[in-house]
Formats: C-alpha cells, sequence, structure tokens
C-alpha cells in the first residue's frame, strides 16, 4: 500500500510538472501594482529560457484581411488565457509591431505586408547574413522560429509572448523586470523600451499604475502615447470590422 501511495505521489508530482508552465499559473491573475502574491513569492530561481516550450499547437493557416485587427485581438486573448495586466500585451504589441500580424524588421528595416502571402514571401528571401524580427510582438526569428513562418500567426505569436512575460513576472515579482527581461538588451535600452511600454499602457489601460515610477523622457512619452493611440483606433476599427 505505502509503495503504492508513493508511486501515485510520484505520478502526480510529475503530471503536474508537465503542465505548461503558463497555463499553470494563468489561473491566478496577478495583482496590478507590480509585486508578486503569495505563489509568485514562493517560485524558485530562474528557469533557463526555453521559449519553444511555450508555442502553442499550429493552427490552420488564414489570410488576415486586417492585420491590425488580428493583432489586436489576439493580444487581448493572450492577456486573458496568461492572466496578464489588462492591456499589457497589447501595449507591448504596439511598441513592437504597431499591432501589426504581418510587421517585419529585415537587417533594421521595416516593413507592413497587408497579406499573409506576401509577408510569409519576404521572410523566405532575408538572406542568413541579415536580423530578422517578424509579427505582433516582433518574435526573433533567427533565434525563435529558425526554418519556420509561426511568428506571423498572432495568436500563436501572442500566446508565446504572453507565456513568456507570465513566466518572467513569476521569476522576478514585477512586470516591470518582465518587460526588461523581455527586451533582452542593455540596461538603457531596456529602460528605453519599459518607457515605449509604460507609454503605450496609458492608451491601452488608462489609470494603470503597473509600470509607474520609471525615468522616461516626457517629450519620448507624449509621442509614444499618440503614436500608440492613432495605431490602436485603427486596429480596434479593423477588428470591428472583422
Amino acid at each position: 500500500m505505502a509503495g503504492a501511495m508513493r508511486r501515485g505521489s510520484i505520478a502526480l508530482m510529475a503530471a503536474m510538472l508537465a503542465l505548461p508552465f503558463a497555463e499553470a499559473f494563468a489561473r491566478t491573475p496577478p495583482r496590478e501594482g507590480g509585486r508578486a502574491g503569495t505563489l509568485v513569492a514562493a517560485a524558485g530561481p530562474r528557469l533557463p529560457d526555453a521559449p519553444q516550450e511555450l508555442l502553442p499547437a499550429p493552427l490552420p493557416a488564414t489570410s488576415l484581411a486586417s492585420p491590425r485587427g488580428a493583432c489586436l485581438a489576439a493580444a487581448r486573448r493572450a492577456e486573458r488565457v496568461h492572466g496578464l495586466p489588462q492591456g499589457l500585451l497589447v501595449a507591448v504589441a504596439l511598441s513592437e509591431s504597431g499591432l501589426h500580424a504581418h510587421a517585419l524588421s529585415i537587417g533594421g528595416r521595416a516593413q507592413y505586408p497587408e497579406d499573409l502571402s506576401t509577408a510569409r514571401r519576404l521572410l523566405a528571401q532575408v538572406p542568413a547574413r541579415h536580423s530578422v524580427m517578424a509579427g505582433c510582438v516582433q518574435v526573433n526569428a533567427r533565434v525563435h522560429a529558425r526554418g519556420s513562418d509561426w511568428p506571423l500567426d498572432p495568436v500563436r505569436s501572442t500566446d508565446w509572448a504572453g507565456g513568456l512575460l507570465r513566466r518572467w513576472y513569476v521569476e522576478t515579482g514585477t512586470w516591470v523586470e518582465a518587460i526588461r527581461r523581455w527586451h533582452g538588451g542593455s540596461s538603457a535600452s531596456a529602460q528605453r523600451v519599459v518607457c515605449r511600454v509604460r507609454a503605450k499602457l496609458e492608451v491601452t489601460a488608462p489609470g494603470s499604475a503597473l509600470l509607474q515610477g520609471q525615468a522616461c523622457r516626457h517629450g519620448e512619452t507624449i509621442e509614444a502615447r499618440r503614436n500608440g493611440a492613432a495605431l490602436l483606433e485603427v486596429a480596434e476599427m479593423q477588428d470591428a470590422s472583422n
């Protein structure tokens, strides 16, 4: 009996560990304000970055009539699925791609194809020596999607991003640090990203104090907020027409 109970306990633990990390914490929405709750405080050290583990299963290929509306809808869905603060992933997508499901940055040059087939063709043609960021949340295609065009699927890419942000929040205890880790660059460039996302969050979640207290340039914040408001309006119009 004791042996059976031990085997049962081991099996249960293995099943729990097999759950996708983001799914395990999606049932406990975080408190707004940046600090972790009891569950978060009990988290262990940073896990090795293996974002492919959070990549959802492929979806049927579709040709999106409105790439901005599709990006917006997907980002809002991922916020709900992963228990992110309202407006946070939409703000990230605004900062990264201007809420455009097909956005490409090839060697630092931005392109916004209106149809999926064109975006896929351009992505496939990028020379190996060039860097390329792709899709709604600008996935590094050379690192996380080599030989694949999944970043151009807004549902898959935002689901992936939502899982990473949630995991990094669990590990660090603050959404500010989760955004810094999302950027992955130098301290100065990461701070600029935090400031851009904060400005967009003022549009996507007015009144949110989530990223307050950051040293951001006033003029750049105003411009980022104005640009974010215009692009969000376009995306909401496209989303409503889908």
